[in-house]
């Protein structure tokens, strides 16, 4: 009797479409690892395709931005330019209106002198009127003050000397050369009217008042002082004369300024 194992061996020769029962696990392992690699490749590749999309919307966001900051930049130029141009042309409006005030102070000054003397050459008159105005305004007192001082001391004569040596339009004293280190002719219009400005704010800082301070321009600060201690007026007359012309001259601004 032959043995089963070669009755099965026979059987399975004879009809080879029967199979085994033994499943054949050896390629299992390797289909587990190329499905997972598969699985890993494709979502690296989607990673890959996120990231490049991504890099696209952050490359198009930063475009956009460099074309808004070009764009400010532009804007805050233009901006710039603009407000360069403005505060050019303010100053420029700025000086057009110091210029016509200028002239138009100096013109009505020179209207003043022509009114206080009319027989004043007119080339004088316009002189006396843009000194008067120029130094004036540098040192901070009121040219209507100025002309009525000139008026009352010398009568608009610039070659004016009187009997103790008070020289030209507003009679400044010799020996404040010395005092005030002058260089300049005292008969020269512009050396004459600053000092004679200059020795007025001398006696109005003295006195703080201004009657008192044009006595003194007139009578010299020794006579005042010795008046006051005594107790006795060191008025003289003078300045009610200036005060009086001054008063005229501003009366002619309000009239002006009414029509």
């Amino acid at each position: 009797m032959e043995p089963a194992s070669e009755l099965v061996a026979d059987r399975n020769e004879l009809n080879p479409t029967v199979k085994s029962p033994w499943v054949d696990l050896s390629h299992a392992p390797r289909r587990f690892l190329a499905a997972t690699l598969a699985g890993q490749l494709a979502l690296l590749a989607l990673m890959v395709f996120a990231g490049y999309l991504l890099t696209q919307r952050l490359d198009s966001q930063q475009a956009a931005l460099l074309a808004q900051h070009q764009q400010f930049d532009t804007t805050r130029a233009k901006v710039d330019s603009l407000t360069t141009e403005t505060q050019a042309l303010r100053t420029e409006v700025q000086k057009l209106r110091e210029t016509v005030a200028s002239h138009t102070g100096e013109d009505v000054l020179f209207l003043k002198v022509l009114l206080l003397k009319s027989s004043i050459p007119v080339e004088l008159a316009r002189t006396i009127a843009v000194e008067t105005h120029r130094q004036s305004a540098q040192l901070q007192r009121d040219p209507d003050l100025v002309l009525a001082i000139m008026a009352v001391e010398s009568d608009f004569n610039p070659q004016a000397v009187s009997s103790v040596g008070a020289v030209g339009l507003m009679q400044v004293m010799p020996h404040w050369k010395r005092v005030l280190g002058i260089q300049g002719d005292l008969a020269e219009i512009s050396t004459n009217i600053h000092y004679g400005l200059q020795v007025l704010g001398f006696y109005l800082e003295m006195y703080g008042d201004l009657e008192m301070a044009l006595t003194a321009y007139n009578r010299g600060p020794g006579p005042v002082d010795l008046a006051l201690r005594k107790g006795q007026d060191a008025r003289n007359g003078y300045a009610a004369k200036v005060l009086g012309v001054y008063e005229r001259l501003k009366q002619l601004n309000v009239r002006a300024g009414e029509h």
